[in-house]
């Protein structure tokens, strides 16, 4: 039968051919509802409805909008045991809370179509940052760019982050309908590494959740004191000047709290969320016993899924960069900063100083 030959193989979905094996196999569809088949054609339908409505309505955040939820989505297309529910559970946590996050700052006023556009779109488009940029003034090649980077790109790296379900769905086939196969029986629907997975998964979503309301308590602040205009706002801002307490105002940027600690908090714990992720498809290989006992079977730490978090972590860098470019030119403060605080890495010599109860860094104060 062909679901024993894709789904009782040695890897249970873990390698490229095993990928591929899914994609081919029309008869396992018509057996099992098939996540590989499923999320790749929603993905895609999804994708060209971005395209299409950004192209007509000119606003390219279309994606932004289903960025924090269609991983949650694939999630629960793979729900089929105590693991692949568990995970889905995790990525609807995450989705939630930066939903919340994407909706209190006006990303979905003006719906279905409208609402708030990534500012760097904008300013992809004038071209403002010269060099190569500069090609994205032409209505063509912008085009070009929408229909392959932001339409079909990026959510196919949103499947891609949300892979690792699709891996331990394999898995948890191999152990309903390969009772006969050799190991199978040591196979575990949940272990240690679950567990590890898990608490790494909830520190990010606190961590990325904490910096999200830093950066939101001090946008409204600045907002604030910028709307107010006249003499009694000159001498405040003046006073504030001269108050250490008042450096993040003064210089345009949030700087304190886990801003001192690293530039991109909420960047940095993004990307560990969808690493720790990743790991819930290693230890769907795992055995029961694992790590007590290793001689029931071997873990396996690579497999196609990992690509999903390294494009994830490669993206950010790019748009980190993007970002950097931007508050540069934008705040004369921002240099110092740079060299004082690391993008997404933080200082041994920070943590150490959290860790000992000094949390007083130079420009910054860790809150």
């Amino acid at each position: 039968m062909t679901t024993s030959h894709n789904m009782c193989n040695d890897h249970g979905g873990f390698l490229l051919d095993d990928l591929l094996s899914q994609f081919s196999s029309s008869s396992e569809s018509a057996i099992i509802n098939n996540p590989y088949q499923s999320t790749f054609v929603t993905c895609n339908i999804i994708a060209m409805l971005c395209f299409i409505i950004s192209s007509f309505t000119g606003n390219f955040s279309q994606v932004d909008k289903l960025w924090s939820i269609v991983p949650a989505m694939y999630a629960w297309m793979c729900v089929t045991d105590t693991r692949t529910t568990l995970m889905a559970f995790l990525a609807t946590l995450w989705s939630v809370r930066l939903t919340y996050n994407f909706y209190r700052r006006g990303g979905y006023n003006g719906l279905p179509f409208g609402g708030e556009e990534d500012y760097r779109w904008e300013i992809l488009r004038r071209g403002t940052l010269g060099g190569w940029w500069t090609l994205l003034t032409n209505k063509f090649i912008l085009g070009v760019f929408n229909l392959v980077f932001i339409s079909f790109f990026q959510n196919l790296l949103l499947l891609y982050i949300a892979s690792p379900s699709v891996v331990a769905w394999s898995m948890a086939m191999k152990r309903t309908h390969c009772d006969n196969d050799e190991g199978v029986q040591n196979l575990s629907s949940l272990n240690a590494l679950d567990g590890i997975a898990a608490m790494i998964f909830l520190f990010a979503l606190y961590i990325e959740s904490m910096a999200d309301n830093q950066q939101l308590r001090f946008q409204n602040k600045k907002h604030a004191i910028n709307s107010v205009s006249g003499t009694f706002a000159s001498a405040t801002k003046n006073i504030m000047a001269k108050s250490s307490e008042n450096k993040d105002l003064v210089d345009g940027f949030c700087q304190s709290g886990l801003f001192a600690i690293v530039r991109k908090p909420n960047y940095a714990a993004e990307q560990l969320t969808w690493i720790s992720y990743y790991f819930f498809s290693v230890a769907a290989s795992a055995p029961a016993a694992w790590p007590q006992s290793q001689s029931q079977g071997t873990v396996l730490w690579v497999n196609w899924s990992m690509g999903g978090f390294i494009l994830l972590c490669l993206l950010f860098q790019g748009s980190g960069w993007l970002t950097e470019q931007i508050s540069t030119s934008k705040y004369p403060a921002y240099g110092d900063y740079q060299r004082r605080v690391p993008l997404y890495m933080p200082k041994i010599t920070t943590l150490w100083n959290l860790l000992v109860g000094n949390g007083n860094e130079k420009g910054g104060k860790v809150q």
